[in-house]
């Protein structure tokens, strides 16, 4: 009825991204995974949470489920602090996103497996950190080092716009359950709900009060709640591109069709166009700083049309790396 990771594990992937549906048993399956390779082999684990409110709520309840099951009878699972424990040998470390440069100089060569929970936000959450990816990525290389390690990143079906995805180009798979990237080194699972699973929240008090609505949608048929298509648009053949922009690595054309009255965001440009930096680490040689060019005639027609609901992403990725960079420029 709940999910397990056997197949996911079958690719030797060293990053899994588990996609799935409210209480389907990913974190479950994960601790339960980690428990067995500590008692087997004695290979440790670390647990990743966003910020430390985050691990105060969740450390405590690791190995709750596991204990209740008596998935391991004859071993002894708990948690003190951030640390967790096996049979009182401690065999896991629990760490925050936000506070991972201070981790450079510490020593985790027993450290095989990292389970990085919720690493997509629900709406209303608290934002996403700083460069959030590459603390992920200094992470990674301050607990493997050189070694093979695996690395499990688990999230509810939310939304398909968020940094992970952006950074690494990647999308679900259509079609089948899993799809990999960068030649297998990266493999999103977008988990589907047994018929058990389905019709056992289907018949269930709450299931029934939240059966047709969006909700229901998202926490019963797995779909991506925050995956709003409205303003996803392709832009038109009659499009002219004004300006680029790069942020966080990327670069976005902003293209006019003032016939059509739309302005578009796109991963197309021109090399003809002014190119703009959004922050300093973005910037290039030939490259103006945005910050420093507010009064950029076309930037203030593309902030203008923005806030009346005239411009149009050509994918949800674009969508909300845009809305992002708008959020940091018009706070400021």
């Amino acid at each position: 009825m709940y999910y397990d990771l056997t197949k996911v594990l079958s690719y030797n992937a060293f990053l899994n991204i588990l996609i799935g549906g409210r209480g389907i048993g990913k974190t479950y399956s994960c601790s339960k995974f980690v428990t067995k390779q500590f008692i087997k082999k004695g290979e440790e684990f670390a647990y990743i949470r966003r910020y430390k409110s985050d691990l105060k709520k969740s450390v405590p309840k690791f190995f709750e489920a596991l204990n209740k099951n008596e998935e391991f009878t004859g071993h002894k699972l708990y948690t003190k602090g951030d640390s967790f424990f096996i049979d009182d040998k401690q065999c896991g470390y629990a760490f925050t996103l936000s506070t991972a440069q201070d981790l450079k100089s510490s020593n985790f060569s027993k450290v095989k497996y990292i389970i990085f929970d919720e690493f997509i936000l629900e709406e209303g959450q608290k934002h996403y950190i700083k460069n959030e990816v590459e603390s992920l990525l200094g992470l990674i290389e301050t607990i493997g080092r050189l070694r093979d390690i695996k690395i499990f990143m688990l999230a509810n079906a939310v939304t398909i716009a968020n940094p992970y995805f952006i950074y690494f180009d990647l999308t679900l798979p259509y079609g089948s359950d899993i799809k990999t990237f960068k030649d297998g080194l990266i493999l999103v699972n977008y988990i589907e709900s047994s018929e058990e699973f389905l019709n056992a929240k289907k018949n269930s008090s709450f299931g029934k009060l939240i059966e047709g609505t969006e909700f229901g949608d998202y926490a019963i048929n797995n779909i991506m709640r925050l995956d709003n298509k409205t303003f996803v648009e392709k832009k038109t053949g009659t499009s002219k591109c004004s300006f680029a922009f790069q942020f966080k690595n990327k670069i976005y054309g902003v293209w006019f069709d003032f016939n059509a009255g739309k302005i578009f965001v796109s991963e197309d440009y021109t090399e003809n166009v002014q190119f703009f930096a959004c922050t300093k680490d973005d910037q290039t040689p030939n490259t103006m700083l945005l910050s420093a060019a507010k009064d950029y005639h076309c930037w203030k027609l593309f902030v203008k049309n923005y806030k009346l609901g005239n411009v149009y992403f050509e994918s949800l990725k674009i969508k909300q790396a845009t809305q992002e960079l708008l959020r940091i420029m018009l706070i400021k």
